[in-house]
């Protein structure tokens, strides 16, 4: 479970702090709790120990990669109590771990201040936290604690230098990457200076907190009368976590109640933005990039046939995308609307990829035209995709939206932007919380 900084932070310090005094060596380099707990000092080096650390589950993961293109393993980081946990894990058969390298940074230039770079790229052996093990350790697994002490001078956000020396002679770093034909590609906005590969990563906080749904998406998917207007052809939830460095987009499939096939996506305009890691595609189309997070949704949230819409049918895991930008200072960002997300519909199906149509958000800037919108039998207008400003409970498969939100409102009516402020009878909408959606 995510835990948020506490009080009762400083009783784990005390209980690390006794395991090192028991199990750590007494080098000149190792580390000794003090009076106060454990308080490194800027410029030191510290041993790190042989301890069994029950770690919190890990709210961050990235690739720790070696020799530039190949995946070695991961490298998780949790956060619980002031303390930060950091793992590396190597699962390439007979491979493991002979050395770590490992230090907190909130800028280049206080990395290299501090003359832990040099000109061809970053120094290891003067971060602030080690481990060594003999050759016949066989070690594949191993988490670092860094105390309270040190991660509160870095403040809320920071960059992580994670490096491993592995037994196989490999040099590896641990940062974002994306799998290419010719193995893995290394997020080259977080590239040290010099002529080096290595590489390092940006860690939040706030992100082993339960995370804020800032946007929900729905969509009607047909462009005609034939839409039944439950609004749950495809459910989206969106968390967005912004920094001077990164644009963290958290996506989640919630509920799929439709027999076409679907790609969802975001446009996102191209100023400012240095790279994007972790999406199914990038494509550039004009001045913006187009995002595809999930390829194809029925593979996403695959259902019998549908998913989370239908009670009888029982639940669904739903399914999770994030996609991590980089910025710099001349990206805008405008939090009521920071990308514009759409849904690409497939007409005959997946195997046609050039038989399709898009719907964006019809309330979003520009999208209010009639390619986003759909008429009913009645005559009037409908929008395809709607926004709702935090989680919702969408209606079940088949119900019109209007019996259960009994304010929303046709565009041939006069748009009412509020609809979703009252649910008006909660029998016609999906139990997700019955599903912990």
């Amino acid at each position: 479970m995510k835990t948020l900084k506490s009080k009762s932070g400083l009783l784990s310090l005390f209980a690390i702090a006794f395991s090192i005094v028991i199990l750590q060596s007494c080098s000149d380099e190792a580390l000794k709790p003090s009076k106060s707990g454990l308080t490194p000092l800027n410029g030191q080096k510290y041993e790190l120990p042989d301890y069994d650390v029950d770690a919190p589950p890990a709210c961050k993961e990235v690739c720790l990669v070696a020799g530039q293109n190949m995946l070695a393993g991961n490298v998780e980081v949790a956060y619980s109590e002031g303390n930060l946990y950091v793992t590396y894990n190597v699962y390439q058969e007979g491979v493991y771990l002979k050395e770590i390298h490992l230090d907190l940074f909130n800028s280049i230039e206080e990395f290299d201040e501090a003359k832990k770079l040099n000109g061809g790229g970053p120094s290891p052996g003067k971060f602030a936290f080690k481990k060594k093990w003999d050759d016949n350790a066989m070690v594949s697994s191993y988490t670092a604690v860094i105390p309270e002490s040190y991660v509160d001078t870095y403040g809320d956000c920071f960059f992580v230098a994670a490096h491993a020396a592995l037994s196989n002679g490999e040099t590896a770093w641990g940062g974002l990457c994306d799998e290419t034909d010719k193995g893995v590609t290394l997020d080259a906005a977080k590239q040290f200076p010099g002529a080096n590969w290595a590489v390092y990563f940006e860690f939040c906080l706030d992100e082993c907190e339960d995370p804020t749904i800032d946007f929900t998406y729905a969509w009607e998917d047909l462009l005609d009368f034939a839409n039944d207007a439950d609004y749950n052809d495809l459910v989206i939830r969106s968390d967005i976590m912004k920094t001077d460095a990164e644009l963290k987009i958290t996506f989640f499939a919630a509920a799929r109640g439709a027999s076409l096939d679907h790609s969802f996506r975001f446009m996102i305009p191209a100023e400012g933005v240095v790279s994007i890691m972790n999406a199914a595609d990038v494509q550039m189309v004009g001045d913006q990039y187009m995002v595809t997070v999930f390829e194809n949704t029925t593979l996403a949230i695959p259902g019998t046939p549908f998913a989370n819409t239908v009670p009888a049918d029982g639940c669904y895991a739903g399914a999770n995308g994030m996609v991590t930008i980089s910025i710099d200072e001349d990206f805008s960002f405008d939090p009521a609307n920071p990308y514009n997300p759409f849904l690409r519909v497939y007409n005959w199906g997946i195997d046609t990829p050039d038989v399709f149509y898009d719907l964006y958000i019809y309330e979003l800037p520009g999208n209010n035209h009639p390619g986003n919108s759909w008429i009913a039998t009645d005559g009037k207008e409908y929008p395809n995709g709607i926004l709702i400003p935090f989680d919702w409970r969408w209606p079940s498969e088949g119900s019109n939206i209007m019996l259960a939100y009994e304010d929303f409102t046709s565009i041939t009516d006069g748009w009412n932007p509020n609809w979703s402020d009252n649910l008006s009878d909660i029998l016609f909408t999906f139990d997700r919380d019955a599903c912990g959606l």
